[in-house]
């Protein structure tokens, strides 16, 4: 079945991605949580900040995934799938663990341990290899940082396939689901189903089941046209519920802690929470399909270093506020000088890697188009890698 492409998908997620710089340099500053460097001041505000986009922001990059692998589905064989995923997933992932993490590391074991061996040192002798459990790698050793998600993703991008089969058929089960999850009936059954989901096992802090919740409810959501008629029809009530709700949860979080565990009253909680989780991003999906879905030569470019942008951004933030955080000037000063810091370097080496094919090939990128010829294939998160 052929797909156009989503414009609007491909805005959320480059909207997405590019949030990373102002979460990610917060976490320099923020209070109550280690990171590979810290600012001389931390700060409650910060942390508020942050805990705002974390509520929704990773669900919303998985939920996105799922979207994009409905539309990779619609052009290509599962095992054409499959093999893309190997290209744009998996080897990213084992060149950003070997190359870009190790800086990461080196400078969390300098900052937070006292480590004092030279970087050459540090990898030669082995030292980021070694591995302390209960300990994060913000203290140096063997991590994944924040490519964790590209190694989710590209486990869950596999492990869907068998799902999927049949998903066009008359009667098929998906889309019966997608157009029952489209209605508010179906949005309190999907938080119940994400709390219930939120309580397996996870995995070093990370829930993989959660996070693969999202992947599957992101395919669910382009299997039906109702979903997303939903989604943009109930916009200009999800998301301010959502916005205030998330603003609640933050304002209650002392409470929420004297709660019982086990009790009714933190289950009734944890389900609220969820619902609120749930509006904002049916409210994100729902605006942005009514603002965002246009193409633009913007859009083309950050589409295109979308997930070269998100391998590539921690590995300069943490290297640039190991030396941005001595300079005397106030916390938040610090932060924007960091932050636009950051954008600026990180975009400057990513145009000189695009030009570069085997460079593309390592960072998950198509190789270079021809002028002349055009592709005919959508581009939505699967061909960003990011699908």
């Amino acid at each position: 079945m052929a797909t156009r492409r989503v414009h609007y998908v491909d805005w959320l997620r480059v909207l997405a991605v590019l949030l990373l710089f102002p979460f990610h340099t917060g976490r320099v500053y923020n209070a109550g949580e280690a990171f590979y460097v810290k600012g001389p001041q931390v700060s409650d505000g910060a942390s508020r900040f942050l805990a705002f986009i974390d509520m929704w922001h990773m669900p919303l990059l998985f939920l996105l995934a799922g979207a994009s692998t409905y539309l990779a589905l619609g052009r290509r064989t599962p095992g054409e799938y499959a093999v893309e995923r190997v290209k744009r997933l998996l080897v990213p992932f084992i060149f950003g663990i070997l190359v870009l993490i190790p800086p990461q590391t080196w400078y969390g074991a300098r900052f937070n341990s006292g480590y004092g061996g030279s970087y050459l040192h540090y990898l030669v002798g082995g030292d980021f290899l070694q591995v302390e459990f209960g300990r994060d790698d913000y203290y140096g050793g063997l991590g994944t940082g924040h490519l964790w998600f590209i190694i989710f993703l590209f486990v869950f991008s596999l492990a869907a396939l068998p799902i999927w089969r049949g998903r066009n058929r008359p009667g098929s089960r998906l889309v019966g689901l997608s157009r029952f999850l489209a209605h508010p009936a179906g949005w309190l059954a999907t938080a119940i189903a994400l709390v219930a989901v939120e309580a397996l096992p996870d995995l070093s802090g990370k829930n993989p089941f959660y996070y693969f919740a999202f992947f599957v409810l992101g395919y669910l959501a382009l299997c039906s046209p109702e979903f997303m008629e939903e989604a943009r029809r109930w916009a200009w009530l999800t998301l301010p519920l959502g916005v205030a709700g998330d603003v609640w949860w933050i304002a209650a979080a002392d409470w929420r802690y004297t709660l019982a565990d086990p009790s009714v009253g933190l289950t009734g909680v944890m389900a609220a929470g969820m619902t609120i989780r749930w509006l904002l991003i049916l409210g994100l999906l729902g605006w942005g399909s009514r603002l965002l879905d246009r193409p633009s030569k913007t859009l083309e470019y950050l589409a295109e270093g979308s997930y070269a942008i998100y391998i590539l951004h921690q590995t300069v933030i943490v290297i640039l506020a190991f030396y941005l955080v001595g300079v005397d000037v106030p916390w938040t000063a610090q932060w924007w000088l960091l932050l636009a810091a950051s954008v600026v370097v990180t975009f400057l080496v990513y145009e000189g890697l695009r030009r570069v094919g085997w460079l593309r090939f390592l960072f998950g990128m198509r190789p270079r188009r021809k002028p002349v010829v055009a592709d005919p294939r959508p581009a939505s998160g699967a061909d960003a890698g990011l699908g």
